[in-house]
C-alpha cells in the first residue's frame, strides 16, 4: 500500500487527551487499575495515601515492584504503549497499555509517575493536561510538585509511585474549608477501601500482596463468605478449557446474625450481590451479575458463582479497557446457565423454606402450609388461608359462618403493600428472623390439644400425628412429636 501514501494524520493532542478522560471509570475502578500495574510489576506491598487540601488535594499509590528506568517509564507514560494482542505473562493484569493514563486522566489533570529500578537512579515524568492544552503538544514533563514524593521512592530498593493532582473530577475547585466536598471526598475514599478489599481479595488472602490505606492494612472481603458459620454450600469446581466455575449457596440470613448480615450484603444489599463473580487471573472484574443468563430475584439471593479465566482469554470475554465488564464466550454460556440454575434452585429451597425440618415418620406425607397462593382469572395473585390446615379445619368443623367470613376478611386484606415496603426499606426486618429450636409452651399445648381432638374423633394415632406434624408451624419442631401421646 506504500504507493498510496498521502498525508500523516496526527491526532490532536488537546482533543485526544481529553477524550481519554471519558472511559467510564469511577475513583474506585481507577485506583484498582493502577494497582493492577503494581501487581504486574511483582509488587507485594502497595500503599495508598491521600490528603484533603481542597483543590490542592492529592492521591498517591506507591508500590515496591520492579520499577522502571527512563526508557521504560517514558514508554509506560505513552498512550497505547502495548499491543493488546501481545502474549502476556500469567501475572500481567494489563492488556491495552492504556490503564495508567486513562485511569489517571479520568480523575485528575496532572499525573506524575516516579520510579526506580534496581541499579538505576530515581526518575520522574509528568503529564499535565492544562499544559498540553496550552502547548497542543504531547509534551512529557520532568517535573514533580513536591520532592518528598521522590524521597519515598529513593528510600526503597525499587518501586513506583503514581501521583494524582488537580483532582478536578473529585474535588473541582473547592476550597479546603468546604466541608460538603471534604466529606464527599472522604466518603469516596472509604468506597475505594471497600472496593479494593473485594477486587483483590484472592491476592490479599493468599498473602501475595498487602495493600495499605492511609497506613492501615486493607482486609479482604470474600463474597463467598467462607468464614461464616454455618459455612456456605460449595459445588464441585468445573473446568471448561481454562475457565473454572464453582457455585456457592450461602446459609439463610437468619443463620448469620445482624453484623454479618450487614457486611455480607455489601453496600448494595443482598439482592444485588447474587449472581456471577467473574475473575481474570484471580482479579475480580464483575461482581453480582447474572451476565444476561438469569434475572435477579429474591429467592436467588443466596446464590453466588465464581468464574475465573486467564488473561490469554481476554478477547473471548470481550474485556474492556477499564476491566470492569466482561461477557462470557458463546461456547460456555450454556454451561454457565446450567450451573446458575442449580445454584438458584438450591438458594430458593433455603430462602423459601429456611431449612424447615421434618421427621422421618412424616417425610412422605403431604405438607399443609397455613397460607397458599392462587391466581385469579384476571392473572392477579391472591393469598388464601389453607382450609385443609388442621387448625383451620377444626375451627370450620362446626360450620361456623362467622369464622368463615373472618377468614375471608383476612384474605381480602393481606397487607401486601406494607410487607413489600418494609422488605424494600430494610429486608433485615424479615430475613434476620430466627426460628427457635424449641417450640413455645403455647405451641406445644396447641399441638397436644389438637391431637386429643383427633383421637376423640376416632382418627388413628399415627394419622393424627402425621397430620399435625406435616403442617405449619408444627413441622418446624420435631420435638413436638414426642408429646403427642
Amino acid at each position: 500500500m506504500h504507493e498510496f501514501k498521502a498525508e500523516i494524520a496526527k491526532p490532536n493532542p488537546k482533543s485526544t487527551i481529553n477524550s481519554y478522560r471519558s472511559f467510564g471509570y469511577n475513583l474506585s475502578t481507577a485506583i484498582a487499575d493502577i494497582i493492577d500495574n503494581s501487581i504486574s510489576a511483582n509488587a507485594n506491598e502497595i500503599s495508598i495515601h491521600y490528603k484533603w487540601e481542597g483543590q490542592h488535594s492529592f492521591i498517591s499509590i506507591r508500590d515496591n515492584g520492579d520499577g522502571m528506568n527512563k526508557d521504560e517509564l517514558v514508554l509506560a507514560m505513552t498512550p497505547g504503549s502495548k499491543d493488546p494482542e501481545d502474549e502476556r505473562s500469567e501475572k500481567d493484569l494489563g492488556r491495552f497499555g492504556m490503564g495508567l493514563k486513562t485511569a489517571s486522566f479520568s480523575q485528575c489533570k496532572r499525573l506524575t509517575c516516579v520510579s526506580k529500578r534496581i541499579n538505576f537512579s530515581t526518575i520522574k515524568r509528568c503529564w499535565d493536561i492544562d499544559f498540553i492544552n496550552d502547548e497542543e503538544e504531547w509534551q512529557l514533563l520532568d517535573y514533580i510538585s513536591d520532592s518528598s514524593f521522590l524521597n519515598e521512592i529513593n528510600e526503597q530498593k525499587c518501586g513506583t509511585l503514581v501521583l494524582w493532582e488537580k483532582l478536578d473530577r473529585i474535588v473541582g475547585k473547592a476550597e479546603s474549608n468546604n466541608e460538603s466536598v471534604k466529606n464527599a471526598f472522604y466518603q469516596e475514599m472509604e468506597n475505594v477501601r471497600e472496593h479494593l478489599g473485594l477486587v483483590f481479595h484472592k491476592f490479599i488472602e493468599s498473602r501475595r500482596i498487602r495493600i495499605f490505606f492511609q497506613n492501615e492494612e486493607i482486609e479482604p472481603y470474600n463474597p463467598f463468605l467462607l468464614n461464616l458459620d454455618p459455612k456456605p454450600e460449595m459445588g464441585l469446581p468445573e473446568k471448561f478449557g481454562d475457565v473454572e466455575v464453582t457455585y456457592f449457596v450461602l446459609p439463610h440470613m437468619s443463620e448469620i446474625g445482624k453484623e454479618d448480615y450487614d457486611k455480607t450484603g455489601g453496600s448494595l444489599g443482598w439482592l444485588q450481590q447474587q449472581g456471577f463473580y467473574v475473575y481474570r487471573g484471580d482479579r475480580l472484574l464483575v461482581s453480582g451479575d447474572w451476565l444476561g443468563l438469569e434475572k435477579k430475584r429474591d429467592y436467588a439471593k443466596l446464590a453466588r458463582i465464581s468464574v475465573n479465566f486467564s488473561n490469554s482469554n481476554d478477547f473471548n470475554w470481550n474485556l474492556d479497557v477499564k476491566k470492569s465488564t466482561a461477557a462470557p464466550p458463546i461456547e460456555i454460556r450454556r454451561e454457565l446457565s446450567r450451573i446458575a440454575k442449580i445454584a438458584i434452585m438450591k438458594s430458593a429451597k433455603i430462602y423459601n423454606w429456611r431449612g424447615q425440618k421434618s421427621i422421618s415418620q412424616i417425610s412422605n406425607s403431604n405438607f399443609e402450609p397455613l397460607w397458599k397462593d392462587e391466581i385469579t382469572r384476571e392473572g392477579i395473585k391472591k393469598y388464601k388461608i389453607n382450609r385443609k390446615h388442621p387448625i383451620i379445619n377444626s375451627l370450620l368443623a362446626d360450620k361456623n359462618k362467622l369464622m368463615s367470613k373472618a377468614l375471608q376478611l383476612l384474605e381480602e386484606n393481606v397487607p401486601v403493600e406494607l410487607i413489600l415496603n418494609n422488605q424494600n426499606e430494610d429486608p433485615s426486618f424479615h430475613e434476620l428472623e430466627k426460628h427457635s429450636e424449641t417450640p413455645s409452651d403455647d405451641l406445644l399445648n396447641l399441638a397436644v390439644e389438637l391431637y386429643k381432638i383427633y383421637i376423640q374423633q376416632g382418627i388413628p394415632e399415627s394419622l393424627a400425628k402425621q397430620q399435625i406434624m406435616s403442617s405449619t408451624p408444627f413441622n418446624l419442631f420435631p420435638l413436638i412429636n414426642n408429646y403427642l401421646k
